[in-house]
């Protein structure tokens, strides 16, 4: 018998292919942080309202899960004048970088 937690994720796990897809389509070639990419995803997709959450994990699990994209500098957060990450895809030649490196036993 699965738990609630485990029965949440299940739930969830087509809809985070969904976001992965969503968020490299508003990437294409521009660098971007999660704030104006989630932006974009409110205006072109479903669901309409703003929320973080839907764009920051999918972000991290795109950078260091999957090596879809790189934190490329950072710069200031227009609504929290905070410093923030910014995103752009990675290149082929960089993914391959990155894959490799987790091959590479440490010394």
């Amino acid at each position: 018998m699965l738990v609630t937690r485990q029965l949440s994720f299940e739930d969830i796990k087509p809809k985070r292919l969904t976001k992965y897809i969503q968020i490299l389509e508003i990437l294409g070639n521009r660098e971007m942080t999660a704030r104006e990419i989630e932006a974009i995803r409110c205006k072109t997709y479903e669901p309409k309202y703003f929320d973080m959450n839907h764009v920051r994990p999918r972000l991290t699990e795109l950078t260091n899960e999957y090596n879809e994209l790189i934190e490329c500098g950072t710069k200031e957060d227009y609504m929290t004048g905070k410093k923030v990450a910014v995103y752009r895809k990675v290149t082929e030649q960089e993914k391959m970088e990155l894959e490799n490196m987790n091959h590479i036993p440490e010394i």
